[in-house]
């Protein structure tokens, strides 16, 4: 009810998170995901708890249909063009690690993408590969992701991670690849704060965090230039009287030589 004045005017490519997914049993034959599992997707690694409240997922899969190609998984893992861009969405709360179903359409994904016709290339999951805020356990859970796909991000020259998870603002320096700046890897960039009570949090010490802005709601806008320029604008969001909303916090211009 919340999201349907725009979201019935709007088309929304979606992706599922914790709060739409996450359980510890009840799955087996009820997932709406097809996993063959009792309890969801639950690494060594990982703080993936039972945030759904029961719902697994399936409140998200009535309402939104989208795009199917050979092995995508509905809201779960799918892909589309859109102008230049070819967009991956993937499910973090899903085994991504190689030779897991998700892996496997994410690699065959890439490597039917058409650079000549959709240049850009981003992915979206709901948790981020790098966040620096001092959450030590969703901290981990980053770095498991990052031995799951990072590899396929860097061999694919991907342009572009969009994540949220975290509810606040972060935009990391570009060719950001094995915690290093400028070495062949996308910019990534966690933008967790249109809706859930914002954070407050101290960043832990790293060299490769550009943009960190907390306390502040707001969405971002992505104009493509042309081929080889794309700007990324954090803009913020309030109340009518609020002067600040719709003034731009932070923006970068990724620019790529193709």
């Amino acid at each position: 009810q919340m999201i349907e004045p725009f979201a019935s005017k709007v088309p929304l490519m979606v992706g599922i998170g914790n709060p739409e997914y996450d359980y510890f049993r009840g799955g087996k034959g009820e997932d709406p995901s097809r996993t063959n599992d009792n309890h969801g997707f639950q690494p060594e690694w990982g703080n993936f708890g039972a945030d759904s409240g029961g719902e697994c997922g399936i409140p998200v899969i009535n309402r939104f249909t989208m795009p199917s190609s050979p092995n995508s998984n509905g809201v779960f893992w799918y892909s589309h063009d859109f102008a230049s861009v070819h967009t991956i969405m993937l499910s973090s709360e899903h085994n991504m690690s190689l030779g897991s179903d998700q892996h496997k359409w994410f690699l065959e994904d890439l490597k039917s993408v058409n650079r000549s016709l959709t240049p850009w290339l981003i992915v979206e999951l709901h948790r981020p590969l790098y966040q620096s805020e001092f959450f030590w356990s969703d901290n981990s859970v980053g770095i498991g992701i990052r031995y799951e796909i990072e590899e396929l991000l860097y061999e694919f020259k991907v342009d572009l991670v969009l994540a949220g998870h975290y509810h606040s603002y972060l935009r990391t320096c570009d060719g950001l690849y094995q915690s290093k700046c400028s070495n062949g890897g996308p910019t990534h960039i966690c933008i967790g704060s249109a809706g859930a009570k914002l954070d407050v949090a101290m960043l832990y010490p790293q060299n490769w965090t550009e943009s960190f802005i907390e306390q502040k709601w707001g969405y971002g806008r992505i104009t493509i230039a042309n081929v080889s320029a794309l700007h990324f604008e954090f803009v913020q969001a309030g109340g009518e009287k609020d002067i600040n909303t719709g003034k731009v916090g932070d923006d970068v211009w990724i620019i790529r030589e193709r």
